[in-house]
């Protein structure tokens, strides 16, 4: 369930576009984290990218399976998402990100945390970030295990 904080702290119920204000996803009525629903996301390009979190998608730390240093971007996350048979972890309720989405491209597995759009709409996703996966994510991702 999406709620709207404005700027005077009035906390209300999300019934239509939001205008300004900060988006929080919280817990619904049953107490259940409510996330985005990655089976709704566009099948060919679900990625909401603009200026807030483009900076946050190239990396250059990352090192494929010979250790060699590899650049990554927008691009390889589509990739990942497309062509890299991604699975989606429930991410840490804590954090931004309502899941990590695992997918490989050529000699490197990422990890990609998404979170709802900023546009509200359920066929897109906001990738906040690009990073490789810890050990034990990349791992069960090798493995063909999913969370389910």
């Amino acid at each position: 369930m999406w709620y709207v904080v404005t700027h005077e702290d009035d906390y209300r119920q999300a019934d239509g576009p939001i205008s300004c204000g900060t988006l929080h996803h919280m817990a619904d009525g049953s107490g259940e984290y409510d996330r985005l629903d990655p089976d709704l996301l566009d099948p060919e390009n679900p990625f909401e990218i603009d200026d807030g979190n483009r900076i946050h998608l190239f990396k250059h730390l990352l090192e494929d399976d010979k250790g060699r240093r590899v650049a990554v971007g927008p691009a390889d996350i589509l990739d990942a998402y497309i062509y890299g048979d991604p699975v989606f972890y429930p991410a840490n309720e804590s954090g931004s990100a309502d899941w990590l989405m695992v997918g490989i491209v050529p000699g490197l597995v990422i990890c990609v945390p998404i979170a709802r759009p900023n546009s509200g709409d359920v066929r897109f996703c906001r990738p906040i970030g690009i990073y490789k996966p810890s050990v034990e994510d990349r791992n069960r991702y090798l493995r063909g295990e999913d969370d389910e």
